[in-house]
């Protein structure tokens, strides 16, 4: 029994998809229950359900904030088929033309940053206006005012069970901590072998770093956002679950631009003070203990993640940056590239004291 719980516990927090679809359906099912109450619904009582689905959707502010930014794209694109069809009428001679100047003005207007990521709405509400309500005014109030019902319905959903993303969030540190230690050590066996490959190859082939540290810095503040009038956010071991998520979230984002500067560092020909069109080319007695400094980042990263015992990867890295530094190489040029790539990963190790 215990054992069951724990599992429907697990794909409770892991997938917070679950939540959110119950959530919506109980709001949908709500708003259309009561909007049979509401004066002039009964041509259109669908549009309440679909304003509930919109507000929970999303953290509880981001519900506020979504449900009056996708009711305004509503009553603008309503706004926009009502006036031109007054304007036009029959005078244009074709009912596609109006359609076509409809939804290029709102499709235009969509992008306007006070309708944020509720500006598609507007061609959509432009062209159910227009061939659904006839272009009537009275259409507009249905579907914007109907719709907002149904929101401010999803936003007392939300309120009474407000989510907490916070296993989401910590899928996505893992996530970018897992691509960058799988990169540092690819790097580190690039250069052992001798295959090293242009710094735009590199970043063209390595973009998933880029997309987890985007999913990661999303999905924490989306977490900081959901603290907004959150009991839950209250509670003592969710505050500091959310306080370890973001030192770790902020210490995988400087590690990330580190290990760029250290990939630039070694694969960019320009990447250090030279002659032009000069090229530094490191010796295998750099290139290995480079490498392997390299590994042993990449196994704190890991060890670091799992609640592994840091320390000893930490100062196994520190003692083979302290060789490279003692043991200067014989070309200026080479020794002031091994020096910055010293720098940067010092400076990563630092990040987990």
């Amino acid at each position: 029994m215990t054992t069951a719980r724990q599992w429907v516990l697990d794909r409770w927090m892991h997938h917070p998809r679950i939540a959110l679809a119950l959530r919506a359906a109980v709001a949908a099912a709500i708003a259309w229950i009561l909007v049979g109450f509401v004066p002039g619904s009964q041509d259109y009582p669908y549009y309440a359900p679909f304003g509930a689905i919109i507000a929970t959707t999303s953290t509880l502010a981001g519900s506020v904030r979504e449900s009056l930014q996708a009711v305004g794209a509503i009553v603008v694109g309503g706004v926009i088929a009502w006036l031109v069809d007054t304007a036009t009428g029959d005078h244009m001679g074709s009912a596609a033309i109006t359609l076509a100047v409809v939804v290029a003005l709102s499709v235009s207007v969509a992008g306007w940053r006070v309708l944020g990521a509720m500006g598609g709405w507007a061609p959509t509400a432009a062209v159910f206006t227009l061939i659904i309500g006839h272009g009537e005014a009275q259409f507009i109030g249905a579907y914007g005012g109907l719709t907002l019902f149904g929101a401010l319905i999803g936003i007392l959903v939300n309120m009474a069970a407000p989510p907490l993303p916070l296993a989401p969030a910590r899928a996505t540190v893992v996530r970018t901590r897992s691509v960058l230690a799988d990169q540092l050590r690819e790097l580190a066996d690039l250069m052992v072998r001798h295959e090293l490959p242009t710094i735009d190859e590199w970043n063209q082939e390595h973009s998933e770093l880029r997309r987890a540290r985007t999913d990661m810095r999303a999905a924490v503040s989306r977490v900081h956002e959901s603290l907004t009038a959150n009991a839950r956010a209250r509670a003592r071991r969710n505050r500091d679950a959310l306080a370890v998520l973001t030192s770790e979230a902020d210490g995988l984002d400087r590690i990330a631009l580190l290990v760029a500067d250290v990939s630039d560092l070694l694969l960019r020909p320009h990447g250090v003070p030279g002659a032009p069109g000069s090229q530094t080319v490191l010796s295998d007695d750099v290139r290995e203990p480079i490498a392997g400094a390299m590994c042993l980042v990449a196994d704190a990263l890991d060890a670091y993640g799992q609640g592994d015992e840091v320390d000893p990867r930490l100062q196994a890295a520190d003692a083979q940056l302290d060789s490279l530094v003692e043991s200067p190489a014989h070309e200026t040029h080479t020794q002031l590239l091994v020096n910055s790539v010293v720098l940067s990963l010092r400076r990563a190790l630092d990040t987990f004291s």
